[in-house]
C-alpha cells in the first residue's frame, strides 16, 4: 500500500507564514480523498484521546481546515508555505534513510570482497568473490547508490534542522494500527549514521576506511 502525507495545523487562524503542525504519514491513495482524512482526522482525535497531545495543541479548535494535504513544488504553480517546505524536507529524508539502509544491504553482499581487494588479499577471493570483482559494473553501481544515498541523507537532515520547529511531530501508524507520536527532532536524530545501521549478516572481518562502509558490513 502506497504512503500518503498530511500536514494537521496546530492553529488556522494566525498567518499561514506562522503555521506550525504534525506531518501524519497513512496509507492510502496519493490523492486528497474524503477517505484519507477521514484517516488523519481519526488519528489526531485518538492521540487526543489517549493524552499524547499537549493540551495546548488545537486551542481554536480541530476542523477539516486544519488538514492539508503535503504537497511538492510539481504540486502547486505558487510558493510552498514554510510549514509545507519543512514537511517536504522531512517526508524526503525518511524516503531517503529507507533507500540508504537498502543500499546498505546491497553493500554488504560484495562487502568481503571489496575488504580483500583494497587491503591486498586479492590471494584469499572465493569463487564466488572473484565473479563479484569481474562484474565491474554491478560492484560500481552498489557503491556508487551507497555513496550517493549517505550525502543525500546527510544534506537533507541539514534542511530538516533548519525548520524542525515548525513540524512538532509526525504521525505514523504502530505496528498494531494505532497511531504513533514521534518527536521531529527524533525523526532527524534517526538519520544519523548509528542509527540506521543494515540488518544483514555480521562481518567481523570487514574494516572499510569508510565509517558508513564499515556501517553497512555491521548487524
Amino acid at each position: 500500500m502506497k504512503k500518503c502525507y498530511y500536514l494537521v495545523i496546530d492553529d488556522v487562524e494566525i498567518a499561514q507564514s506562522n503555521w506550525t503542525g504534525f506531518l501524519v504519514e497513512i496509507e492510502g491513495s496519493s490523492k486528497d480523498t474524503k477517505n484519507n482524512r477521514e484517516k488523519v482526522k481519526n488519528y489526531i482525535e485518538l492521540l487526543w484521546e489517549e493524552g499524547l497531545l499537549p493540551p495546548q495543541y488545537f486551542a481554536n479548535g480541530f476542523i477539516e481546515e486544519n488538514i492539508i494535504m503535503a504537497r511538492t513544488k510539481k504540486d502547486t504553480d505558487r510558493e510552498l508555505l514554510p510549514i509545507e517546505e519543512a514537511g517536504n524536507n522531512l517526508i524526503e529524508l525518511i524516503d531517503l534513510v529507507a533507500q540508504k539502509i537498502q543500499a546498505q544491504q546491497d553493500y554488504l553482499g560484495i562487502a568481503s570482497m571489496v575488504e580483500k581487494v583494497f587491503s591486498g588479499k586479492e590471494s584469499e577471493l572465493d569463487e564466488t568473490e572473484i565473479a563479484q570483482a569481474l562484474d565491474s559494473k554491478s560492484v560500481k553501481n552498489i557503491i556508487s547508490g551507497l555513496t550517493k544515498t549517505i550525502a543525500e541523507v546527510e544534506l537533507c537532515r541539514q534542511r530538516c534542522k533548519e525548520h524542525e520547529d515548525l513540524i512538532l511531530a509526525v504521525v505514523e501508524a504502530g505496528k498494531d494500527g494505532s497511531p504513533l507520536l514521534k518527536p521531529t527532532a527524533e525523526v532527524i536524530a534517526e538519520s544519523e549514521p548509528s542509527n540506521n545501521k543494515s540488518k544483514g549478516k555480521k562481518n567481523n572481518n570487514s574494516k572499510n576506511s569508510s565509517p558508513e562502509l564499515a556501517t553497512a558490513s555491521e548487524s
